[in-house]
């Protein structure tokens, strides 16, 4: 009975001892696989961040590692900046981090710290900051098939150059969302309490949300980054704005929506329907907001109250033919090529 007991013993003890050995070998097996892939991360980044200097683009992620063990794998840098040969424009902005679920390599999630400061040549410069900016892409086999980019209140001042109206414009929230949709690309944007100041101006815009959704065809390589389209992927565009909204509170919204185009001069046509919500608090807006022409606010509002018989939400049609802009049968100006 003893040796019997002594001998099951011994096959447990035996069993536990190959396990322990099995688990040691996984996380030494496991844990070289994950350096290795961070090794080639890290060599990879700054290939690709050397091999920018060969063009007309220069980007450094300063204090450049690697991070996540055991379960992700990232990058983080202390701070990034990168410019333009050509332009003279460049961008800097604070720490980096990133990260990837090891068994997810494909999704990465970042960070990114401000303030951002962008000069952008010939005395244009611009500054954002933010109090949280994370980003979220997703690669395929064609390369990047969804991004979007978040932030929690955002700061941006634009100064123009040899101008004293510094602009300022501030959100609670800002969302943009893209993705590869067959060979088309379908792109979101969402702005939430904004606020925009201009110095030294007497025009006072209130706060208000704006949302945009639009499809741009045969744009998906944009993502890829195996666009075919040049230096200027707007022109030779055909496109659809499917929904635009502005509420500027009290009751006032705009939308619009409709099919366009941007030929090879730069030229916008379009067909958009362009329906405005709450004519009397936007008359009290506009008036408000460009006081020297509240005369001439009232009259355009009595005009279209008129062709909307009256009623509060006015529909209209806005045909855009290479620039020239109508509204209805009025021609109300033009705009320029992009």
């Amino acid at each position: 009975m003893t040796r019997s007991s002594d001998k099951g013993q011994a096959n447990t003890s035996r069993k536990f001892l190959w396990l322990a050995i099995f688990i040691v070998v996984a996380v030494v097996g496991y844990s070289a696989v994950w350096f290795y892939l961070a090794d080639q991360l890290e060599n990879r980044s700054k290939f690709l961040l050397s091999d920018l200097s060969n063009s007309d683009v220069t980007a450094d992620c300063q204090d450049l590692n690697v991070r996540g063990y055991p379960f992700r794998l990232g990058l983080f840098c202390t701070s990034v900046t990168a410019g333009d040969r050509v332009s003279k424009g460049s961008v800097s902005a604070g720490s980096f981090r990133s990260a990837a679920q090891i068994y997810q390599p494909n999704h990465i999630v970042s960070e990114l710290d401000g303030p951002a400061t962008f000069d952008l040549g010939k005395d244009l410069l611009a500054k954002i900051d933010w109090e949280n900016l994370r980003s979220s892409t997703v690669f395929g086999l064609s390369g990047l098939a969804r991004a979007s980019l978040e932030s929690r209140q955002l700061r941006a001042t634009l100064t123009p150059p040899a101008s004293q109206n510094t602009m300022q414009l501030s959100a609670g929230s800002t969302q943009f969302h893209a993705r590869q949709n067959d060979a088309n690309l379908d792109a979101v944007f969402n702005l939430d309490a904004a606020e925009l100041t201009i110095d030294n101006s007497t025009i006072q815009i209130p706060t208000f949300d704006m949302a945009a959704d639009l499809t741009l065809a045969d744009r998906a390589s944009l993502m890829s980054g195996h666009s075919s389209h040049g230096q200027q992927p707007w022109r030779d565009l055909s496109a659809s704005l499917n929904s635009f909204s502005a509420d500027l509170g009290q009751g006032a919204i705009l939308n619009i929506a409709g099919p366009f185009s941007i030929d090879a001069a730069g030229y916008l046509t379009g067909k958009f329907s362009l329906e405005i919500r709450g004519r009397d608090a936007w008359q009290k807006l506009l008036g408000k907001t460009f006081p020297e022409r509240a005369g001439d606010i009232a009259n355009v509002i009595n005009i279209l109250a008129a062709i909307g018989q009256k009623q509060d939400a006015l529909k209209l049609p806005v045909n855009i033919d290479r620039g020239a802009v109508r509204v209805g049968f009025i021609q109300i100006g033009a705009i320029p090529p992009f």
